[in-house]
């Protein structure tokens, strides 16, 4: 079913529109991120999830002007907390590679899972962007996207992920966009793309409701 199609209520394209408006950090919104519980998960993983989202908005507020800042982590090292890689980006967009820490672990990583946490300073969930650095890092397990309210979002590949499928998918929803899209028109193709994830593919799980 493409964007276009779809039933699209007045209140959705009233909020895209807000979408690029940029939210300030407060220490509320750091102290109200939740702990989720990642399916495949440890308690103790699901906790240092929680702590790695608010560390990343701790060092947006403190450092970054309320701007984007992505956290790179592997799970699976002895002290996750204390080691993990740090990119700090614009109000609209972050590198995550730009950080070297960051992009050995992406690029090196074979057999252990990374996660990326980032916040966006608008409220928005996951960009066309950030949907494609998922599909393009097979090592990344879970991406999670903490709006600068402390809302947080995640995507995760289910067993069957399809690789092939989820970028045939992703073509096709962006397949119409041009330099010079709209905000909210690059933004619908981003929920497009989670919608039919869900819907056709079934094999990347999109958590996009509010947490």
């Amino acid at each position: 079913m493409d964007v276009i199609d779809r039933s699209i209520k007045l209140e959705d394209l009233e909020m895209a529109k807000k979408r690029d408006k940029k939210v300030y950090i407060t220490d509320t919104a750091i102290r109200k991120v939740p702990l989720i519980q990642y399916k495949g998960f440890t308690e103790e993983q699901n906790y240092i999830m929680q702590k790695l989202a608010q560390e990343v908005l701790t060092v947006s507020k403190d450092e970054n002007d309320s701007n984007e800042v992505a956290i790179t982590c592997d799970l699976g090292v002895d002290n996750p907390l204390e080691v993990y890689g740090v990119s700090f980006g614009t109000e609209h967009e972050v590198d995550v590679r730009a950080d070297t820490l960051s992009n050995h672990m992406l690029v090196s990583q074979k057999s252990v899972a990374v996660v990326i946490l980032h916040n966006h300073p608008s409220t928005q969930t996951f960009s066309i962007q950030d949907i494609r650095f998922f599909i393009e890092f097979s090592v990344l397990e879970v991406m999670v996207v903490v709006s600068n309210q402390g809302t947080v979002h995640y995507l995760r590949r289910e067993e069957d992920y399809d690789l092939k499928k989820a970028v045939a998918l992703f073509n096709e929803c962006v397949e119409h966009l041009k330099k010079a899209s709209p905000l909210t028109e690059v933004y619908l193709s981003a929920l497009s793309f989670l919608e039919k994830s869900i819907e056709k593919n079934k094999a990347i799980k999109a958590r996009t409701g509010s947490f």
